[in-house]
């Protein structure tokens, strides 16, 4: 508390205070507090101060590059608050290798590359440059140079920058911020990266190499924790598609196309098989195909379970081998795949081998524990790339490390239930819940539901006016309020359906779209805009987005930047085999299958994007859900009310 750059709001001192316990106590602690409270310079300030004084490091993880950069800005008012830790106290931003490699961002190739395989590049290239400076990275060679690596670090500790500015600033001295960061990391008190940095064993591994440091000397952050569970299964989970399947046999044909089983199979011919398999799969447990050819209905799912050893047995089947067979076909792929990534690497390419990655995931499918997965066969593509997966219905799979932490702390501004989040990533019973009432004013948020429409899809095919009364409410409160406005949908198909509709452009006011695989400098240029419309009087715009996404989570518009927020519909869950087999997982684990999977989740969604209008205590903003479900949500969502005139509600909302 003693380094708190600001002069504290409520309920700031209780967070810092409740930090400082569990701190000393060596606990785990999970909180929640709105949107705006601040959470982040309390964890900050109370982290940083028992760091300093214990001789710890803290890792800061983030979901994304936007709210790295926000610590990174918090940091930096520490330090001007506090001249007297200017040379004591420093934080470094990282990011994975295909944001800070100089050469990946700048080849097309390499910036697609996972993070094992530029790994293996980045090791090949440094190699090249010690032994031939000429032949391998011009921006390593630079790092080698002890007078420029010396003249970068003094910049870094004078500047604190951000990634982007620090990677900016090599690009110009033209030295590797990767390999710097790295050296930075092990001096640094606080390092912010992507969970994918202490959840993925490898480049954990990697990261606690360059702390220097033995875990229980860590201090784990986990910001937006609501996100890790899903995070931590999607990180655990394997899909083997038929592009992938594809992709395999080009490369075995381009190789030379080895044979297997003494000759009986080649490697392409066994994958082709592969893809047959899989669209065989398909059309029996998606499209319920039978024997005859016959579809016993039409399709409406995206993916169903397979027996746990469908998969396996139908390749033994028609190979006629034996298990101990299989067993061989997958070392002789995983080798196959190796050499392949060797001779790349030679050819100075990314060593990228799809024959290695088969190889991989079928070692994967065959050694898996059930318990914890499901397999499925998914068609999302529209019938153009089935693909079988083990998804992972338990995030505790990849927690295991947080028990080696000196303690953890895990916030974000909607966790409830936090027994939830407590039970899905195996914390222990003791681990501390709080939640943090709102210390902003009741009077400067209101949220309202209408009763007229709905997004079930049920609700839909009846009402044939349906869909027309709910553009009808976004295009009038749009038009009616000269108010940045931002309309939040339940998916990007959901928001494309109403983006197709003639009367969206009724809309007389500039109207912004997120896009679905919108590049991170292509967002925050979007968002940008968007705000400036609202900044000093002008006529306001319109921003379409999703919940759940980039835009409604860790994303600040504060004053006129935003001030009515629209919701169309209630975001549950699709109705997938993924979905039903994780209900059920937690049925069985905690008896809490709805209320942890469905609802929660749900619910987070809601208020994530109802909290982009408040981010300070003169803020003032309005909500409206577009869905008679809202009343459902009442327990989350404790100022909802039913509007019987939402455009005369706002009126007076805004006239206060």
């Amino acid at each position: 508390m003693n380094i708190f750059p600001y002069k504290p709001r409520k309920n700031q001192i209780a967070i810092m205070q409740t930090i400082h316990r569990t701190l000393e106590d060596r606990r785990h602690l999970v909180f929640e507090s709105g949107t705006g409270s601040g959470k982040t310079i309390c964890v900050l300030s109370a982290t940083l101060e028992y760091a300093l004084q214990n001789g710890k490091k803290i890792v800061y993880t983030t979901r994304t590059n936007a709210q790295q950069r926000q610590v990174i800005l918090e940091i930096r008012s520490i330090r001007e608050k506090n001249p007297d830790l200017k040379n004591n106290l420093t934080g470094v931003g990282m990011q994975g290798r295909a944001n800070m490699c100089l050469l990946a961002r700048n080849n097309s190739e390499l910036s697609k590359g996972t993070s094992e395989e530029l790994s293996r590049f980045c090791s090949s290239e440094k190699k090249k440059t010690k032994n031939v400076p000429s032949e391998g990275c011009r921006f390593y060679h630079s790092f080698l140079n002890k007078e420029k690596t010396d003249k970068t670090k003094q910049w870094f500790k004078k500047n604190l920058p951000t990634a982007e500015e620090f990677i900016e600033y090599c690009e110009k001295q033209s030295i590797c911020p990767y390999e710097i960061n790295k050296v930075l990391m092990k001096e640094s008190n606080l390092i912010v990266v992507p969970y994918v940095y202490v959840f993925d064993l490898m480049i954990r591994n990697m990261l606690l190499d360059a702390l220097g440091v033995p875990e229980n000397d860590i201090i784990l952050v986990v910001d937006e924790a609501h996100n890790l569970p899903d995070y931590i299964r999607d990180l655990y989970s394997s899909q083997l598609s038929l592009f992938m399947l594809t992709s395999c046999s080009l490369e075995a044909e381009k190789y030379g196309d080895p044979s297997m089983l003494d000759g009986r199979v080649t490697v392409s011919g066994f994958c082709k098989m592969l893809e047959s398999i899989a669209s065989d799969l398909r059309d029996t447990y998606v499209y319920a195909i039978l024997e005859n050819g016959i579809r016993t209905g039409a399709v409406k799912n995206t993916d169903a379970f397979i027996p746990s050893h469908e998969f396996e047995t139908e390749i033994i089947s028609r190979l006629k081998i034996t298990s101990k067979n299989l067993h061989d076909i997958i070392s002789d792929l995983t080798a196959y795949g190796e050499k392949i990534q060797e001779y790349r690497q030679k050819e100075g390419k990314l060593p990228r081998s799809f024959l290695h990655s088969l190889g991989v995931f079928l070692d994967f499918w065959m050694s898996l524990e059930m318990e914890q997965y499901v397999k499925l066969i998914v068609d999302a593509g529209g019938g153009n790339n089935p693909c079988v997966e083990a998804y992972c219905l338990d995030p505790s799979v990849g927690t295991e490390i947080l028990s080696c932490f000196h303690s953890t702390i895990h916030m974000s501004g909607t966790l409830e239930p936090l027994e939830e989040y407590r039970d899905s990533l195996g914390l222990p019973e003791k681990t501390e819940l709080v939640s943090f009432p709102s210390s902003f004013p009741k009077e400067n948020r209101r949220v309202l539901f209408v009763d007229d429409v709905s997004t079930k899809y049920e609700d839909i095919t009846k009402d044939d006016d349906m869909v027309n009364r709910m553009i009808n409410h976004v295009t009038s409160v749009c038009n009616s309020f000269p108010k940045n406005t931002m309309v939040f949908f339940p998916s990007f198909n959901v928001l494309n359906m109403f983006r197709g509709n003639d009367d969206i452009n009724k809309i007389n006011r500039s109207v912004f779209f997120e896009e679905q695989k919108m590049s991170q400098s292509a967002l925050m240029d979007l968002v940008s805009d968007f705000k400036e419309y609202g900044n000093g009087g002008n006529e306001g715009a319109a921003l379409f987005s999703v919940m759940g996404g980039r835009i409604s989570e860790g994303m600040d518009f504060p004053a006129e930047q935003l001030e009515i927020a629209l919701i169309v519909g209630i975001p549950y869950p699709k109705p997938t085999a993924r979905q039903r087999g994780l209900q059920h997982y937690y049925d069985i684990k905690f008896r809490k299958g709805w209320e942890y999977t469905v609802e929660a989740p749900t619910a987070r969604k809601l208020l994530q994007s109802i909290g982009r209008l408040i981010r300070n205590e003169k803020d003032r903003g309005i909500a409206v859900i577009l869905d008679r479900r809202a009343p459902r949500f009442k327990k989350y969502i404790k100022d909802l009310e039913e509007s019987k005139n939402v455009l005369e509600e706002i009126q007076k909302f805004l006239e206060k």
